[in-house]
């Protein structure tokens, strides 16, 4: 076995997901377990790939082999769905859908499965590069990233690690299963868990094979590829229970009236009312630590504009920080703040621009309407 990492490790849980590979028109179902497609198409969300530039990037991405170990395999459930309400759905030709009754905008009604409760953990082994530049992109998402549809959020981190395996069962089973609460018993040392494995292209597949079409060609269209899945139990060791993280209580009021009076306009004071960031205007009050909270001194304290403030602010939600939080006074967090700071400020550019073009075509359509009444006189 070689030594660089030839396998990332993913971890798909949350509430609900949802991994449809035969959906139709209102009918649209979930598989038991995650689709290559929906996982392709989470990586393509965090690398930032648009729809339409998503063909040259699969073609590499597609080539990753892809299991599935089902640690959780949670229950399916329907729900009820309406899209276009009072806006409308557009036909194949661009034009918006009416009602032939009533000539109102037409709405989609359509029933939904969802997958409820389930854990799942995904290898995907292959080219060293492909894998290093997967890890890259999960741990710094330029999109948000979800388990199958927009509305199933994960809830847990999605990369889970990598490493360097003959091939995906030795890979599946090296990550220990683990429960959520202790056994009563102490529980067992080995559990039979459900896999999925891709099968290798080229190679003679088994028997027990099936046929699955999920492999993407590009998104956008319904164009998708055959792959071979071996579906088999795989014994697994069992680790110690799931350690739920909790957020750590504040112990005192972060705005009592000591912050308020003494510790706020000292600080400021200290900082000449500047960013200790950026050196503009000082706006907020950013705590740097909730250890002594309600009886601050200023090296709790940092003076920030609102942009500075807000991305740092981001950042500590982002990374689940309990007590301790985003010092940006500290040299090596610099970069970290500087680059969530070019985040803020892009989206804001896109809001900024959206907002000018609705204003744009709320004044053509006022000028119209004045050149009809114009012309009605």
């Amino acid at each position: 076995m070689s030594q660089y990492a030839n396998t990332i490790f993913l971890r798909l849980a949350g509430p609900m997901q949802s991994w449809g590979t035969s959906s139709r028109f209102q009918l649209r179902q979930t598989d038991l377990y995650p689709s290559k497609s929906g996982v392709m198409g989470m990586i393509l969300c965090a690398m930032g790939t648009r729809r339409e530039s998503s063909q040259e990037k699969l073609k590499q991405l597609t080539s990753l082999l892809m299991g599935v170990r089902v640690d959780r395999q949670g229950i399916t459930d329907w729900d009820y769905h309406t899209a276009g309400a009072k806006i409308g759905i557009r036909s194949a030709d661009g034009k918006i859908k009416k009602t032939a009754t009533t000539g109102e905008f037409e709405t989609l009604l359509s029933r939904r499965q969802y997958l409820y409760d389930a854990s799942f953990l995904v290898a995907l082994q292959g080219s060293e590069s492909i894998i290093e530049e997967c890890v890259n992109v999960l741990e710094n998402p330029s999109w948000p990233l979800f388990l199958g549809r927009k509305s199933c959020i994960p809830s847990e981190p999605v990369f889970a690690g990598i490493g360097c395996f003959d091939n995906l069962r030795v890979a599946l089973s090296s990550v220990q299963w683990k429960p959520r609460i202790p056994a009563v018993d102490g529980g067992g040392e080995i559990r039979a868990v459900e896999v999925y494995l891709e099968h290798p292209s080229g190679e003679r597949a088994p028997d027990k094979a099936r046929l699955v079409y999920d492999v993407p060609r590009i998104f956008g269209h319904f164009n998708y590829g055959a792959r071979w899945v071996i579906n088999e139990k795989l014994e697994v060791s069992v680790g110690n229970a799931t350690q739920v993280q909790r957020i750590a209580p504040l112990r005192g009021d972060p705005y009592s009236e000591h912050f308020k009076k003494v510790a706020r306009p000292t600080r400021l004071e200290l900082d000449n009312h500047l960013c200790v960031f950026c050196k503009s205007p000082a706006e907020e009050m950013h705590h740097i630590s909730y250890e002594n909270c309600g009886h601050e001194t200023n090296d709790h304290l940092r003076s920030l504009c609102k942009l500075c403030h807000d991305a740092c602010t981001i950042l500590e939600y982002s990374s689940g920080m309990n007590t301790r939080r985003v010092d940006p006074s500290d040299p090596d967090q610099r970069q970290m703040i500087f680059d969530q700071i070019g985040r803020l400020l892009n989206e804001r550019r896109h809001g900024r621009r959206r907002e000018l073009l609705e204003n744009i075509r709320a004044v053509d359509f006022f000028s119209d309407a004045t050149g009809l009444l114009a012309g009605k006189d």
